[in-house]
């Protein structure tokens, strides 16, 4: 069985609590906490940029997250905060206090630039070496666009990495628009042994680089196959929660926490069937 969560990055418009409170009460296990700055006026969950009160800002976040009987699955961030070595001690900091083990972050440069791609390794190489001395794992997303963005960058990024410390943060969406023929399922099969997370959202039919709107993103209103993925995920003995993660939502006309609370309950109870085994007895199910 595996157990579900929710990114509070679906709740950047609202605060920690109730983010919190939201998930929980979607029947939420996990978090990813956000803690991306943000130039749009949304909120960042774990403020890294503070500068007053800062172990008492981690303890409030340590406080609420175990108040609402949740658990911290990893920490995101962007790259910017990796790169620069004030962004990347406060972000050791915050996981050590927090006890969080991952951190999550998006691959950076540009594809098909072997330059780029050299470099964003650079960049993971040096701050997987930071993390991995405070026992923090480095969990890189294959994303549309950039330098790591398909199965086969995503294999040579894992060639030049120390695997221990560096893995893949799967989403299928970004596979799916990888290549006009690319297969999610079979992508997951083959770069499970290097994956540490895993993101779930549908898709739209189209594969254009463009994410699609909110509405396709929601499990089952998209042509993923998400019975198939979700089958490989339940077997893989190094995931014990699978994460919500859907975009845009920040961009809705008449943006309310309802419509936020609607969108994550709907995708938590379409996943969690999915997700989760169940052996019939002649008394009862067992989950």
């Amino acid at each position: 069985m595996k157990q579900l969560g929710c990114s509070t990055m679906l709740y950047r418009n609202f605060s920690l609590e109730q983010a919190l409170a939201g998930i929980r009460q979607a029947g939420g296990y996990a978090i990813e906490l956000c803690a991306r700055s943000s130039t749009t006026g949304q909120i960042a969950h774990l403020d890294l940029n503070r500068h007053d009160d800062v172990d008492g800002h981690y303890q409030k976040v340590k406080q609420a997250i175990t108040a609402h009987g949740l658990k911290v699955e990893s920490i995101a961030i962007s790259g910017q905060q990796i790169s620069q070595p004030a962004g990347l001690k406060r972000l050791i900091e915050a996981s050590c206090q927090l006890k969080t083990d991952t951190v999550v972050v998006s691959s950076g440069g540009i594809s098909n630039s072997e330059e780029s791609f050299l470099q964003f390794v650079d960049k993971v190489n040096q701050a997987s070496t930071a993390l991995a001395r405070e026992q923090i794992r480095l969990s890189v997303k294959p994303r549309m666009g950039r330098a790591v963005h398909d199965v086969a960058t995503a294999k040579q990024l894992m060639a030049e990495v120390d695997a221990d410390w560096v893995g893949l943060n799967f989403d299928a969406t970004h596979i799916y628009r990888s290549h006009p023929d690319a297969d999610p399922v079979q992508a997951l099969t083959e770069l499970q042994p290097h994956i540490f997370t895993v993101r779930m959202r549908d898709h739209r039919l189209s594969r254009e680089p463009k994410v699609g709107a909110v509405g396709t993103q929601i499990p089952g209103n998209g042509v993923l196959d998400l019975a198939g993925l979700t089958s490989i995920i339940k077997q893989m003995p190094n995931i014990s929660v699978a994460i919500l993660e859907i975009v845009g939502i920040h961009k809705l006309p008449n943006l309310n926490f309802d419509t936020v609370q609607e969108i994550v309950t709907t995708s938590i109870s379409y996943l969690k069937p999915l997700l989760w085994e169940y052996v019939a007895t002649p008394m009862t199910t067992i989950i």
